[in-house]
């Protein structure tokens, strides 16, 4: 029978809902009591069969205070598509329901207002003006969803009726009034109507913004000039130092828009910060190269590892430690030594210890300096002037590609046979020498280019500490 009493909802069928109540008076309230996901009501105030609703509200007028799986009243349905005469029929029978949130926080004043129903939400307003005042989720008001769904109409309906000052400044939890949303959306007529109506422009949200602001926060500089000409009110009443003007009667605080100067300003400001981004992935990579490299030296010098132990005046077979298993050509197979070694040392610290102690220098610059380039890059510390940090970073790792440079000239110079030394390669010593010297020349720039900007900083805020010097008569 319940099936059969949903069946004569969905069609509107008012005697067929008659014949299935003298056959049970009590099957409404079995419906009610029931683990039905809504009620017939609900599927009659959302198809729009008015006698139908009318019917049910007559025999059980409660009913029009259940809620669905949703949260959802019958009125909740009715408001949402717009059904003025059931509306009205669903207030009469009970009016509490205007009061009755769904899961998302929202009455049906809500729902009108977000579908642009005018004459709903003024027959709601007018039952129970107190609703209208609620707040949903996210803190927004019944304003701030008219404002987001571009509902005029149902804004200005709102605003004669409710708008006091305090109501229509409220702001969401993100500190967002509604003529935040309105700029952000760049409805002009919402905004050319919010600042008539004494919207205040200067309320700031929780990022430091206010309405105004925002017009520069958009697409373009010309976007936004093109709404401030849709909005006299906000560009005439702004002057260049954002003095207090009068507007409407009242006294109004404007901070003035961001013009095409400010906004090439953030521009360049935004390829700056793209700019230093990408710098530091690049020298963190770069470091990381160059650290393996060093530790990959130090485990395996130039020339190789001894392979045994020696004893004093002991003659044996040298040979160095390699993918290869190879011999250095700069060491002979057979070498006779008052000198004893272990197996596993390096062969160029014997036979070349003051080259390798100068090889060990370099390769351990370079090893150091790579490995601070990535603690500084990785540290994670708030580091505010992200430009200095740069600067320094690429300081140090011009230091750690020069000494690297120097660790594979060295290397060069030691295990390259006299007797076999040509014309090419006192070209490739000179080459070396040439890329030594334009290291330096770039990394002297960078040092001149730092303490310049230093300089200039220190220079400002002495100059920021001892204030404004007055002209002398």
């Amino acid at each position: 029978m319940e099936s059969e009493l949903y069946e004569a909802a969905v069609k509107g069928n008012v005697p067929s809902l008659l014949e299935l109540l003298k056959m049970d008076k009590l099957l409404l309230d079995r419906v009610m009591t029931g683990n039905h996901t809504e009620t017939p009501l609900h599927i009659a105030a959302m198809l729009g069969h008015l006698d139908f609703v009318k019917e049910i509200l007559a025999q059980k007028a409660e009913m029009a205070s259940v809620q669905d799986s949703q949260g959802s009243t019958p009125l909740h349905l009715a408001a949402a598509k717009g059904y003025l005469n059931i509306v009205e029929s669903l207030v009469r029978a009970y009016p509490d329901a205007c009061s009755f949130c769904d899961k998302y926080k929202r009455n049906p004043l809500h729902v009108a207002a977000m579908k642009g129903h005018v004459n709903v939400l003024e027959n709601l307003v007018g039952a129970r003006p107190d609703a209208a005042h609620s707040v949903i989720e996210h803190g927004q008001t019944i304003l701030h969803l008219c404002v987001k769904h571009n509902r005029l109409e149902a804004l200005k309906l709102l605003i004669d009726i409710l708008g006091n000052e305090q109501f229509i400044n409220l702001g969401d939890e993100d500190g967002n009034t509604i003529l935040h949303l309105a700029i952000a959306d760049r409805q002009a007529e919402t905004i050319v109507f919010l600042i008539n109506k004494g919207v205040n422009p200067n309320i700031t949200n929780s990022r430091g913004f206010t309405a105004v602001s925002l017009l520069a926060q958009g697409e373009s500089a010309g976007r936004a000039s093109e709404i401030r000409d849709y909005v006299p009110q906000i560009s005439e009443n702004q002057n260049s130092s954002g003095r207090t003007v009068h507007t409407n009667n009242t006294v109004t605080t404007f901070h003035p828009p961001i013009g095409e100067k400010e906004e090439r300003k953030e521009e360049k400001r935004k390829r700056k910060i793209e700019w230093q981004d990408n710098m530091h992935q690049t020298l963190l990579l770069v470091a990381t190269l160059l650290a393996t490299v060093a530790y990959q030296a130090s485990l395996t010098p130039p020339g190789g590892l001894w392979q045994d132990d020696r004893r004093e005046n002991e003659t044996n077979v040298a040979g160095s430690i390699n993918s290869s298993d190879s011999i250095s050509p700069a060491i002979s197979p057979t070498t006779e030594t008052d000198e004893k070694h272990v197996a596993g040392e390096s062969i160029m610290g014997y036979k070349y210890q003051e080259k390798y102690q100068i090889f060990l220098v370099c390769n351990t610059i370079s090893f150091i300096a790579s490995l601070s380039t990535i603690m500084v890059l990785i540290s994670g510390l708030p580091l505010k002037q992200r430009r200095l940090t740069t600067w320094i970073a690429m300081l140090i790792m011009w230091i750690a590609i020069t000494f690297t440079g120097a660790t594979y000239t060295i290397t060069i110079w030691v295990f390259t046979p006299e007797e076999v030394l040509t014309t090419t390669t006192y070209i490739n010593r000179y080459v070396m020498l040439v890329l030594f010297g334009l290291m330096a020349i770039i990394c002297l720039c960078h040092v001149v280019l730092l303490t310049v900007k230093l300089v200039r900083k220190v220079l400002k805020f002495v100059r920021s500490r001892r204030g404004p010097i007055e002209e002398v008569p």
